[in-house]
């Protein structure tokens, strides 16, 4: 099988990820849809990879992997409703008005739901997969590197490319690997990359559907300098620090 077959394999969940929302116009039915045949394929993908189903990507419901998610969780709303409201403060964001009801209650439903499973599917294919074949065959070290690189050039099918989108997903890539890494499954990691997306969405809306606005309906402040507009990138490398000197603290559940 050499690398060929997990290379083939990749390419066929990723590309089946990512291609169709582009090509085809999906309502929320149509996109759960979509979204619930991801597991079914990424299952079939992996057991024709060598492996033994969608477990052995780290989707594993061990023994504390909800709480695994809810702190992980915690990590990406705490440090990304940090960074909206500095950015607030110093006048880079505005915030114009609220979304009322019912609008609000059907934004909050699609933005849980919507964005769990979007950062579940995405954490499971450019890490889990990834760390699934190479766990054993390369250094920790580099495999964090290499999955964050694998995430960063992902992530431009939806942010594009740009210099500053790339560092910024190398660095988050680097914290969401670290914590796979620690834990033994995807739980924590999709925990901060869904909090991460959920603070997004309230502030600039879905990703992919900006153009409906979030929660919070904002627009771009006179706010301007180099700290304010690479706020993101700073954020990331907090989330790392953070995950990194934090993680022993906590009562975190990992795989036996």
């Amino acid at each position: 099988m050499g690398i060929l077959f997990p290379v083939m394999g990749f390419l066929i969940i990723d590309l089946y990820f990512n291609l169709i929302p582009h090509f085809i116009p999906l309502g929320t039915v149509p996109w759960l849809l979509y979204a619930a045949f991801f597991f079914v394929l990424a299952r079939h993908v992996a057991r024709l990879t060598g492996l033994n189903g969608i477990r052995d990507l780290g989707m594993k419901a061990h023994y504390g992997w909800k709480r695994n998610l809810r702190i992980g969780f915690v990590y990406g709303t705490v440090i990304w409703a940090t960074m909206y409201m500095l950015l607030w403060i110093f006048g880079n964001i505005r915030v114009t008005g609220v979304k009322v009801a019912p609008e609000s209650v059907i934004f909050l439903i699609e933005a849980l739901a919507g964005m769990f499973l979007g950062s579940l599917i995405n954490d499971l294919i450019v890490r889990g997969y990834v760390f699934a074949h190479l766990k054993d065959k390369i250094p920790s070290l580099l495999l964090l590197l290499l999955s964050a690189m694998i995430y960063a050039v992902d992530d431009v099918w939806l942010a594009g490319f740009n210099v500053q989108n790339t560092v910024f997903s190398m660095i988050l890539g680097l914290s969401l690997g670290y914590t796979l890494l620690k834990t033994g499954s995807i739980w924590m990691s999709t925990g901060i990359h869904w909090g991460q997306n959920v603070m997004y969405g309230f502030v600039y809306g879905i990703p992919g559907r900006e153009g409906e606005r979030g929660l919070l309906l904002t627009e771009q402040g006179p706010g301007n300098s180099f700290i304010l507009n690479n706020a993101h990138i700073f954020a990331a490398l907090m989330l790392l620090l953070v995950v990194f000197f934090t993680y022993s603290r906590f009562r975190i559940n990992t795989v036996n």
